[in-house]
């Protein structure tokens, strides 16, 4: 029989055992963890960094952390598979990043980090390739801007060539040209104040824009600058509006009235107001000038039609338009008052002043405000014939699959108009196409990310529209646009202008055309690009450029007072002559 001593003994060996056992499965189910990315918990909220004055040289070292994280999160196999998260693994190494004074510290750092992830192994490319925008990655050769052992191992990385992206944070569907986002966290609960997470909202939006925006290369910024300076602007942020405020900002840089900043608690919208002086307004003659009145308000609006806007609260509206601008991306800078249609005159008050120019005479009016919400919903006709058998189609308020009625019925007119100074409610391009054109043609070019070469745009094929139809329209087929025809409204304006008998009048489209992109930034801010590139068929810009009129028309202040529509009226001139 063992004497106790032994049992002792025997139990303390069975403890260890145990200890042993247990310490094991912890110590393997932490490494999971971290393979799998599960540092959810400790970073869900909070990501550690704390950054409370930044220095040049950390500026810099953190413009090269942004750029080296974003390559590698589009690039390598493991963050393209979702084997690690890639947001986390930012918080992880940017601590480091920041401690250090010396550039080539800083890079012992990145290649260690990365050289964690594992071996890559080269693919091999597609050489048939009509390549619109090549990378913008010459950076990762630059010897005089990150050390060689680092280049030799982001150049490698560079030659993965992978096309299977169903967990990346861009992803594409099957056969599919649009890359969608849908990966990408919102991070809803994230703290305003926490630095790691507003710089990965910075990082993220830079690095979106510099793979997967197809006109990267016409945004006007040094897009590196841009990074530069907004460092330190998202590190400034103290609380979630000044966060939001300076996210809309960054949307402003790339210049495409498609960019809007708008988070899901309301907060930027509480900010710029939730009512509105019920009125819309166009830049005439180089003045903000009343062009409408909302129907239901009329009765009470001191405002009328033509009237010149001077002051807003006592404050000169090109001042006003000036600050609320610096929020709200545009196509093209000189039609920033059209883009700022709920911006402008939006308040949380109930009446707003305005100072006016009537008649030669300046007044002074205090404007009721109202919900924007529906503030011009109001039932329009989709068409109607006009004097001198003149057709009109309004494409902002047809039904679906319309169009067929309607071209029964304008068939033997003597032409027809086609307003698209607003958004076309169906596509129309295809389905009146085939009744204007007598043969198929191509109206543009498309370009779209190529999925095995992040930052490379492709031409992806012609555009056709119309069909072999010899009982085509034959009447003249007038095209009304302006600052208004956006994205696609401006689509549609390029297909039915290949009708031999169409002609386009107006001025020019903002320049916005190509398909929405919609992503997240922490906070729950959601954003979006002009996401696939839309090209004239000889290959020139369309984007910030517009669809350009074959007869320029403008408004003037005097019609607006008269009530005219002197661009429909220069139309309707056109097809009588």
């Amino acid at each position: 029989m063992p004497d106790k001593k032994e049992n002792r003994k025997n139990k303390w060996v069975r403890t260890g055992l145990l200890i042993g056992i247990i310490a094991f499965f912890v110590l393997v189910s932490f490494f999971r963890m971290r393979s799998e990315g599960a540092f959810e918990d400790v970073f869900h909220k909070k990501s550690g960094v704390k950054i409370e004055r930044l220095n040049e040289n950390q500026v810099r070292n953190l413009n090269k952390l942004c750029k080296v994280w974003g390559f590698v999160k589009y690039y390598h196999p493991k963050v393209i598979s979702s084997s690690v998260d890639w947001d986390f693994e930012l918080f992880r190494v940017m601590p480091k990043v920041m401690e250090t004074k010396d550039s080539n510290e800083v890079d012992k750092i990145l290649y260690n980090w990365i050289n964690e992830l594992g071996e890559v192994k080269e693919g091999s490319e597609n050489g048939s390739k009509d390549v619109v925008m090549a990378p913008d990655i010459a950076w990762i050769k630059n010897d005089n801007y990150i050390s060689k052992e680092l280049s030799d191992l982001l150049v490698k990385l560079s030659k993965t060539y992978i096309s299977e992206r169903d967990k990346a944070y861009v992803s594409f569907g099957k056969d599919s040209i649009f890359a969608s986002f849908k990966n990408e966290k919102p991070y809803p609960n994230m703290a305003y104040d926490d630095a790691g997470y507003k710089l990965l909202s910075l990082f993220r939006y830079w690095n979106v824009i510099e793979y997967y925006y197809p006109y990267r290369d016409g945004i006007e910024e040094d897009w590196d600058g841009v990074l530069t300076e907004f460092i330190p602007k998202f590190i400034e942020c103290k609380d979630s509006l000044s966060y939001k405020l300076t996210a809309a900002e960054l949307t402003t840089k790339i210049h495409d009235s498609h960019a809007y900043a708008v988070d899901k608690r309301n907060e930027l919208r509480r900010y710029w107001g939730f009512n509105a002086a019920p009125v819309k307004f166009q830049l005439v003659e180089d003045k903000v000038v009343i062009t409408e009145i909302a129907e239901k308000y009329a009765k009470d609006c001191k405002a009328q039609k033509g009237d010149i806007v001077l002051k807003l609260n006592d404050k000169d509206i090109f001042e006003v338009i000036r600050e609320k601008a610096r929020y709200k991306s545009t196509s093209n800078n000189k039609e920033i008052v059209k883009d700022l249609f709920g911006y402008l005159f939006n308040t949380s008050e109930n009446s707003l002043t305005l100072t006016l120019e009537r008649d030669g005479k300046e007044i002074r009016e205090n404007i009721k405000c109202y919900s924007l919400t529906n503030m011009f919903e109001q039932a329009e006709q989709s068409h109607k014939l006009l004097e001198g058998n003149i057709g009109y189609i309004n494409p902002g308020a047809l039904a679906k699959g319309e169009i067929d009625k309607i071209m029964s019925e304008f068939k033997d007119t003597k032409g027809l108009i086609v307003d698209l100074r607003n958004y076309p409610s169906d596509l129309i391009m295809y389905t009146l196409g085939n009744y204007l054109m007598p043969k198929k043609v191509v109206f543009a070019k498309a370009a779209a990310a190529n999925q095995a070469v992040p930052g490379e745009f492709d031409y992806c094929g012609d555009m056709e529209v119309g069909k072999d139809n010899p009982n085509f329209y034959k009447g003249k087929v007038i095209l009304i646009i302006n600052e208004y025809t956006q994205s696609q409204a401006e689509f549609t304006t390029m297909a039915l202008r290949k009708s031999p008998n169409a002609q386009v009048i107006g001025s020019n489209s903002i320049g916005a055309d190509g398909d929405v992109a919609v992503f997240s930034l922490p906070g729950a801010i959601e954003t979006a690009i002009s996401g696939i590139g839309i090209y004239n068929p000889d290959k020139s810009e369309t984007q910030r450029v517009g669809v350009k009129p074959d007869i320029y028309v403008k408004p003037t202040i005097h019609g607006i007072k008269e009530g005219r529509d002197e661009l429909l009226e220069k139309a309707i001139e056109i097809i009588k002559n």
